[in-house]
């Protein structure tokens, strides 16, 4: 008889939050979860991002690189993705990359590290608080949290 273990991995009817058993294939996307992306799509989402969304960004290079993520599932459509742990891992870091640069866009200011050239001064009035993304981002609700007590934000103020 499977023991518990055997139990988890089946997880419930639909398939969903199931944890593959070890050694299992890894299923295909659902549709709707976004695209399955071949490995070779990793080196363009790092230049996207490096030269769009790094530590110094403006608005202009945040919509390169915001159009440059958008189209790379149309541009790689004739490339075999199958499914397993490089392409997963694809996937996931075009969906980061795309959550990254929907949230920098949203955001006028400077703060920490990240420098706004378009926005070179910190502005802790309008800024000085969290940006909620919630998934799937096609139908992304992107948007700051009302006040800054959720969570709270440190600051050195609050932090001495």
């Amino acid at each position: 008889a499977p023991g518990p273990a055997a139990a988890a991995a089946d997880g419930p009817a639909d398939g969903r939050g199931a944890v593959p058993a070890p050694g299992a294939a890894v299923p295909a996307p659902r549709a709707g979860e976004g695209p399955l992306l071949p490995p070779e799509a990793r080196l363009r989402i790092q230049r996207a991002m490096t030269e769009g969304a790094g530590v110094l960004r403006s608005a202009d290079s945040l919509a390169r690189a915001a159009e440059r993520l958008a189209a790379l599932p149309a541009e790689l459509a004739d490339k075999p993705a199958e499914p397993g742990t490089e392409t997963w891992e694809t996937a996931n870091l075009h969906l980061v990359a795309r959550t990254l640069v929907a949230a920098a866009q949203l955001r006028t200011e400077t703060r920490g590290c990240h420098w706004r050239e378009d926005f070179p001064e910190r502005d802790d009035a309008h800024w000085r608080r969290h940006i909620v993304v919630r998934l799937p981002l096609n139908d992304a609700d992107i948007r700051m949290t009302d006040t800054t007590a959720f969570p709270p934000v440190a600051t050195k103020e609050s932090n001495p």
